[in-house]
């Protein structure tokens, strides 16, 4: 009878004391998980916006630091400029290239500093484009460094003049690769919702004309050297008049020219208006409007001063007939021609 008596010392209540204890357990239990998930959000979400804060400082410190070099590109560019169209009175074609060669250096500079931004993987594609950029002007400016006292010499002037306008050209094209760079990085930055903007990085002046075509480019550079003292005496050309077969042009008039089987031939008379014998003069020659354009050039070897002489130029191939065509022609400007209004005439021929 003993189990009996432990059984009636027993509580009442303490058969149905497990199953309580159990759902408080259970209930203890699932508080400290939601704790513990809280807990894991919530070091997520911190961990989260510390990357999150690097990510934006790091697009930062690209903006700042490239824009810091798009400025000192931009006061190389001013700086280049300004020696070409306002020579100091004490230049010469030696201090100008050894300036010159100087600018390479810090364009080389301004192109290591780019190669070596901290660049996000975001902007990549930019990167590369900026690199080129920077190549450009650092190749441009070594090539005029090469050839600017030729360009300014007696000697050699005219293909070296050449030389220079194509790195004018590679300088336009690096503004071109810049400014689609600018484009991309901007586009990136907005949709990370940061607010940096890109500077503008231009390195050939407006109008850019001035430095891309020849007759121009001729003439600043015949500034410099005349104010140097590189090149003496008056130098001028001029477009006497043009022919094609035996008739006459007349400039921006309705011209009718006969031509029989073969291809014509332009003739060019062309004047030395100045005091100094001219070598390598060059006249070109551009006929547009048919189906396909039809250019050419050719030289006199030697004009004396205020020597006439015709120049003989055979077109390429046989023009369009019964059509209107436009012919240009031009002398190009030699070094110490400061004027070259005269140098050029535009002409309204049909052919039959």
């Amino acid at each position: 009878m003993a189990f009996l008596d432990e059984d009636e010392l027993q509580p009442a209540g303490s058969r149905r004391s497990g199953p309580e204890r159990q759902r408080q357990l259970m209930v203890r239990r699932v508080i400290a998980l939601g704790i513990g998930v809280l807990i894991i959000i919530l070091l997520l979400l911190g961990v989260r916006g510390c990357l999150n804060a690097r990510k934006e400082r790091g697009f930062e410190n690209y903006v700042t630091d490239l824009s810091d070099v798009a400025t000192q590109s931009n006061r190389l560019a001013a700086g280049f400029f300004d020696r070409l169209e306002n020579p100091p009175a004490d230049s010469d074609p030696l201090t100008l290239e050894a300036q010159i060669s100087s600018d390479r250096g810090a364009a080389e500079s301004l192109l290591q500093r780019v190669e070596n931004l901290d660049t996000p993987d975001e902007l990549s594609d930019a990167q590369s484009e900026l690199v080129q950029t920077f190549e450009l002007r650092r190749d441009a400016l070594a090539l005029i460094a090469e050839d600017i006292s030729t360009a300014l010499g007696e000697e050699g002037s005219d293909e070296a003049i050449d030389r220079i306008a194509g790195a004018m050209r590679a300088f336009l094209a690096s503004d071109v690769l810049y400014a689609r760079g600018q484009h991309d990085i901007e586009e990136v930055l907005k949709e990370q919702e940061i607010s940096e903007k890109v500077p503008d990085s231009v390195f050939l002046p407006e109008p850019v004309t001035k430095w891309l075509d020849r007759q121009q480019l001729t003439a600043v550079l015949s500034t410099f050297a005349t104010a140097s003292g590189a090149i003496q005496g008056t130098h001028g050309l001029a477009l006497l008049s043009t022919t094609v077969e035996k008739t006459p042009l007349t400039a921006d008039a309705d011209n009718t020219v006969s031509i029989g089987d073969s291809p014509p031939t332009i003739t060019v008379e062309v004047q030395n208006q100045g005091d100094q014998p001219e070598s390598d003069v060059t006249v070109t020659y551009s006929l547009s409007g048919g189906a396909v354009p039809i250019e050419g050039e050719a030289q006199i070897t030697k004009l004396d001063a205020q020597g006439i002489q015709d120049l003989k130029l055979p077109l390429e191939e046989s023009p369009d007939t019964d059509v209107p065509l436009t012919l240009e022609v031009e002398v190009l400007a030699v070094l110490g021609e400061q004027v070259s209004d005269n140098n050029a005439a535009t002409y309204n021929v049909t052919f039959n």
